[in-house]
């Protein structure tokens, strides 16, 4: 074919140099080397999204400690990321304030407790006390502050959304995972929020890993495997082997 122009549209994602270059002097200085560097959204995707979500348009939210990274998909390549600086750690904070406990104490309860599932009034909320070592709390005070917190994320997840025409944009919906995701009743009060599909992303099993981390918070640590095994270009022999062959001395390093 022959033609006078090229157009090509792109997403283009810059780090700060400076950042880039700490982060791998220190992985480097504990042992490990670096193949590549991915974005954690990007990472956690290939865990949890399914090839038809990528395909009809999907939104991936990675709910993490003092992050929230997103990631759209349409036509199976990326078409928007962005990180928004509210994580788990803001809803620890706002319960260690609210009931006036340690940080530590907030975080454990949050975790083993947390629930944000929706009342609709159909009929009374039940109450109960909590009781966490020498602390006891009301179930109805966590949630409510969880909930609130919650809400405003959600909120402000779909705030980002460079196309405010979901239906039409992001058909399959948002796909929460990260630590944050494992809150009771997060998808349902997400949907009751945003009025589109949204469920929790789950890694799927793999061989050679232990059924454990089959979990939302190790969407990432999953999907940098999944990453190597389908993406690298490198004929090594951890290549060669696929995933097991990549899992296998991952594992081994752990058990160390």
């Amino acid at each position: 074919m022959h033609g006078f122009r090229l157009d090509v549209e792109t997403h283009i994602i810059t780090a700060a140099a400076t950042s880039v270059q700490n982060l791998t002097k220190c992985i480097r200085g504990i042992g490990i080397e670096i193949d590549d560097l991915i974005l954690e959204p990007l990472a956690a995707a290939e865990a949890v999204l399914e090839p038809e979500e990528r395909l009809d348009g999907v939104m991936m939210a990675d709910i993490g400690g003092s992050t929230t990274d997103i990631a759209v998909f349409k036509d199976n390549s990326v078409c928007f990321t962005s990180v928004l600086p509210i994580g788990g750690y803001q809803i620890s904070r706002d319960i260690s304030i609210g009931l006036g406990l340690t940080f530590e104490a907030a975080e454990e309860l949050k975790k083993k407790f947390g629930d944000v599932t929706p009342w609709h009034g159909e009929e009374p909320e039940q109450d109960r006390e909590l009781t966490l070592g020498q602390h006891n709390v009301s179930s109805h005070d966590l949630s409510e502050i969880i909930r609130a917190r919650v809400e405003e994320l959600v909120r402000l997840i779909v705030m980002e959304l460079p196309d405010k025409d979901y239906a039409h944009f992001i058909p399959s919906g948002l796909v929460l995972t990260g630590g944050g995701a494992n809150l009771g009743g997060l998808a349902e009060l997400s949907h009751d929020i945003v009025r589109f599909p949204v469920r929790i992303g789950v890694p799927p099993a793999l061989p050679g890993v232990s059924d454990a981390l089959c979990d939302p918070a190790y969407a990432t640590s999953l999907g940098l495997m999944l990453w190597r095994s389908r993406n690298s270009s490198a004929q090594t022999p951890q290549a060669k082997g696929g995933i097991r062959g990549f899992v296998s001395p991952v594992l081994r390093m752990f058990r160390q």
